[in-house]
Parts: structure tokens; sequence; C-alpha cells
């Protein structure tokens, strides 16, 4: 059977499909990634001639791949197949014309079954984890438990990926070392997931050192490459594991690493580990300076002294931090966020990202807001980005827009703000000149500290 996944050009390998895709080799069907945006789409699916087109799609993505797939769908005869986070929370989606499966959470195993059932000829309509669309009727089907045994599963599909450029010719190999969060911070979708996984299993899930170091070795022998990256949210939780890692990966693999922290996590010890082992820098979130915001309203459960101590540990030993941050969340305001930039100045970070809080469905957030009437339209009208505009009832959204675009500039040169500059730039016009000024000045300084915070040239935006 053929599948051919559809993924959005971005510099970071697409780790959940090359999951899918080495389990779907492993049992001899074959797989294919074509670029959004950069592939001949309908040349692509002429010659591979897919038995199933299917994406990993977040809410804002959900109707840019129907179009694609429908489009697609007037001259090529496949099923369309929806995962990610938006079929996960929102599988209704499945109800859209042209929709024939929809994968909700970790799918590696259900869609191998499905893949090995319709090859078959057997009846696919039952698949745990999967619910299916056919001949008019829609089958709802549970979750399965979780697979708590990561080592079990195989590395992901490298060869898939490197065929396109943007990803072999990257310096940076992206992995993952363990699945799940602990907290329940309530914008990420780790704080719905009980609704889903309740009873299912263990969702917090650690692969072995070993395992991750062998995958790692095979990269770097097979690709090449400059720089590691880990994208778990709480990589530095688990302190044996991370005493394990610092020592074989010092020894094993010796280059310069990036990962997630949260400040709480952080104490000396955590500090000296990672830089022992090689860790370059850090993502860690602040996402609002506001206590009642920050602790009440997104439930992050810490305090200011926290992410300050957090970043004095960091700066003290050489790690250098992209530190995360929310604008426009519920209950919050232009001055609000203008307080989470005084923090951010305060605590010093090479790089002060931020993002615009966008309503994804089934998060306790978006239920919160929907609650008290804050937003205005409906999944549908979520864009594709984070850093545009959002959904929600805003105050000074115009300012609070244009302050995101500006957030990391004024962080890294506090007189911005401290000399009312900033008032200014951020009651400018409302218009598209403005607006492309503004958008042009982030994405320059983004990828300048961008280059920084990995400390190499990357071919392209991270």
């Amino acid at each position: 059977m053929k599948f051919l996944f559809l993924a959005w050009k971005h510099p970071v390998e697409p780790l959940g499909l090359l999951y899918i895709s080495a389990i779907l080799k492993k049992d001899n069907h074959k797989t294919k990634i074509a670029v959004i945006g950069q592939d001949d789409l309908t040349k692509v699916v002429q010659d591979f001639k897919p038995n199933v087109v299917a994406g990993s799609v977040m809410t804002g993505g959900q109707t840019e791949f129907l179009r694609i797939t429908n489009e697609l769908k007037q001259h090529h005869n496949f099923l369309t197949l929806m995962g990610g986070s938006h079929p996960t929370f929102h599988p209704q989606v499945l109800k859209e014309e042209g929709m024939d499966i929809v994968a909700q959470g970790e799918c590696e195993e259900a869609i191998v079954e499905f893949a090995n059932n319709y090859e078959q000829g057997k009846d696919y309509t039952k698949i745990q984890n999967l619910w299916i669309k056919k001949d008019g009727k829609i089958y709802k089907n549970e979750i399965r438990n979780l697979n708590e045994n990561l080592d079990t599963l195989p590395f992901p599909d490298r060869d898939v990926a490197y065929e396109h450029k943007i990803w072999k010719d990257e310096p940076i190999r992206h992995f993952i070392a363990c699945r799940g969060c602990s907290y329940k911070c309530q914008y990420c979708f780790n704080s719905a997931i009980d609704k889903i996984y309740g009873g299912k299993g263990k969702w917090v899930r650690w692969r072995s050192v070993d395992n991750l170091i062998a995958e790692i070795k095979e990269v770097f022998q097979k690709y090449g490459g400059k720089f590691v990256y880990f994208q778990d949210d709480i990589f530095v939780m688990n302190k044996p594991w991370l005493k394990e890692f610092a020592e074989k990966y010092r020894k094993e693999i010796n280059l310069p690493f990036h990962c997630h922290v949260r400040p709480n996590n952080i104490d000396e010890n955590t500090a000296r580990l990672l830089s022992e082992a090689g860790c370059y820098s850090v993502h860690m979130a602040l996402e609002a300076a506001d206590d009642y915001i920050r602790n009440v309203i997104i439930k992050r459960e810490m305090d200011k002294e926290t992410v300050y101590k957090a970043s004095d540990l960091l700066h003290k030993y050489g790690i250098k931090i992209m530190l995360q941050n929310i604008l426009g969340l519920p209950e919050s305001s232009l001055e609000t966020d203008l307080e989470t930039l005084k923090m951010n100045i305060k605590c010093k970070p090479l790089y002060a990202w931020c993002s615009i809080f966008q309503p994804y469905p089934g998060l306790p957030l978006t239920e919160y807001a929907i609650s008290r009437n804050l937003l205005e339209g409906d999944f549908d009208d979520i864009g594709p980005k984070f850093f545009e505009t959002t959904v929600v009832k805003l105050e000074n959204k115009k300012q609070i827009e244009y302050l995101q675009k500006w957030f990391a500039v004024a962080s890294a040169y506090p007189f911005i703000y401290k000399t009312g500059l900033l008032k200014l730039i951020l009651n400018m016009p409302d218009n598209k000149h403005i607006k492309n000024l503004y958008k042009f000045i982030y994405n320059k300084f983004r990828n300048h500290k961008d280059n920084q915070l990995y400390g190499i040239k990357l071919s392209s935006a991270a």
C-alpha cells in the first residue's frame, strides 16, 4: 500500500510522520513525503499513485489541507487521512467533504493495522484510534492503550525526509527522548489529553538513554549534521535519566545540543549537568509576568523568583536562553503583556520569543474563553500561524499584534521600551505597509537570533 504524506515547509523534520513511515515500511508498505508550497503535488500524486494521502494537521492548517486534497481528488483516486492535534481534539472534521479517515492521538499502530487490513481486503472500520467514513456512514472507534515501551518503536524514517533539501541540508537534527508531559498548562494539549487517554496507560514515557544514543549515532553517521535538538517538553524533569544521559552523551556523541526546560526543573545540579553534557541553549517558558494570569488562568504553577533563579543559573553555566511568552491570553491586556516584556528584559534571554494565544479545540483555556464569550468566529477562523493575530476578543488588538513583532527587539534593546519609542511603534496606523515593515523586521531579527541560539548558520528560519 502507498502512503503520500503532505508536510508544510518547515526546517524541523516532521518526526510524527517519520515514525509512521518507519512502521509502515517495516510491514513492506511504501511511503513518500511531498512538501506543500514547494513540490508539484499534482505530479507527485500522478507519479507515485498513492492509496492514501495523509497529513499531520494543527488547527489552522485544516482548511488548506482539505483544499489541497480535494483538488487532487478531482483527478486522482485515494483516501484522505488527517492526523495530528486538530483531528485528535476535533474528530468531527471527518464530516467535511473529501475526508475519509481521522487518526486520534499516537497512531503508529493504528495506521499500520489499517494499511494491512485494507491491502488484504479485510474490514478496516473497527480500528482503534481511527474514525472512518465509508459509504456515507461514520465509524467511531475508541482509543487504544498507550505504548509504554518507546524502545519498541523503530527509529523515525529519515530517508523519506532527507529526499528533500529543506531537511537534508539543515545542520540541526531533531530527536524525541520522551512522550507526554505531567504538567497541566491550560493552553497546551497535554492539559486536555486525559479526556482522551484516561485509563489507557501512562502518559509520560521515556526512551532508554541507550536507545536514544543509538538513534543519534545512526543519524549523524548516515546523514551528517552539526547540532542536536531535543524537542521534548520535559527533557530535564527525570533527574536519574538526565544524569545517565549527560554521562553517555558527552562520551559517545559530544555535539552541542538544545533542549526545552521548565524553570522549576532547573537547579544548580541540573544546570551543571546540562553544561557538562554539551547543552548550548534552551527553550524556557515564562508565558506571562502577571501572577494571576500565569498561575490561575494558565496554571503554570510557578512564581517569578523561580523564573529569575533558573535564568541566573543558566547564565552562570553559559547556556543561552530562548524565553517563551504568550500575548493576548484571556483576561490579559496590553498592560499585562508589557509587564511580560519588562520581565524578559530583567531575565536577559538571548531571544525573547513570543506568540499570540490561539484557542485550539479541546484545550481548557479555549473552554474558559468560550464560557466567557471571549472568542470571535470559530476554529476555521484560526490562522495557520500563531504570530499574526487571534480570534480572542481583545482591547488594543492592533497594538498587541504589533507588540508581537517588536517584543524580541525591545527585550534585546531595552531603550526602545524605556524611552517610550515602543509606545510610538505600537500606535502606528493599522495598514498593510506598516504591517509588512514590522513583519520584515521581526523575521530578520528572528533569523539572526536563531543563528546565535544554535551557534551555527541555519539553512532556513527555525
